[in-house]
C-alpha cells in the first residue's frame, strides 16, 4: 500500500505562519499586563513565548531615577566636600548591609589562620634550610651533596609528572 504526501506550496507555508503569528500576537494582546521579570520567568518555564519583537520593544519615557541627584556645584572645593559627604554617606549605607560575624565565628577564623601560618612558615622553613645546605655543599664541591640534590630534584620532577597515576582520586 502506496502513501502519497501532500506537499504545500510555499504560499500555504507562509500563510500558515502568518496566522500562527496572528494568533499568538492575539494571546498577548488579550493576556492581562504583567511585569517584564514576570514575563521573562514564566518564558522561561515554558509557560508563555515571547515574541522577538516584543523583546526589543523601547518605552517611550526614560525609567525615573530612584533618587534626585543634588545639583552640583560649580566650585571645586564645593564640590569636592559634597562628593566626600556623599562617598561617606554611601560606605554608611553599604556597612550597614554587611552580614558580620559572630565572636565564636570571628575566634575560630582566627584560629584557623594562625595555624596555617604558623605550619606553612615551619615548612618552607624547613625546605629553605634544606635547599641551603645543599647548595653551600655543592658549592664545597662535595660529590654526596650534589648526588643526593640530583636524586631529590628527580624524586620531586617525576612525582609532578606523574601525580595524576600515582594520586589518583577515585
Amino acid at each position: 500500500m502506496a502513501r502519497t504526501a501532500a506537499r504545500r506550496s510555499g504560499a500555504e507555508d507562509e500563510e500558515l505562519i502568518e496566522a500562527e503569528r496572528v494568533d499568538q500576537e492575539e494571546m498577548q494582546a488579550a493576556a492581562p499586563a504583567i511585569s517584564d521579570s514576570r514575563r521573562r520567568r514564566q518564558a522561561k518555564r515554558g509557560i508563555i513565548q515571547i515574541a522577538e519583537s516584543a523583546a526589543a520593544v523601547r518605552k517611550d519615557r526614560p525609567t525615573p531615577s530612584a533618587r534626585q541627584e543634588a545639583p552640583r556645584s560649580r566650585n571645586f572645593i564645593v564640590r569636592f566636600v559634597q562628593n566626600t559627604r556623599e562617598y561617606f554617606r554611601e560606605v554608611g549605607v553599604e556597612l550597614r548591609k554587611v552580614a558580620w560575624p559572630t565572636r565564636e565565628e570571628v575566634n575560630r577564623l582566627t584560629r584557623i589562620v594562625l595555624i596555617v601560618t604558623v605550619v606553612s612558615s615551619i615548612f618552607l622553613g624547613a625546605v629553605s634550610f634544606v635547599f641551603g645546605f645543599l647548595t653551600t655543599q655543592i658549592a664545597e664541591n662535595s660529590q654526596l651533596a650534589t648526588i643526593s640534590t640530583l636524586a631529590l630534584v628527580i624524586v620531586v620532577a617525576g612525582l609532578w609528572l606523574f601525580k595524576d597515576r600515582l594520586f589518583r582520586a577515585e
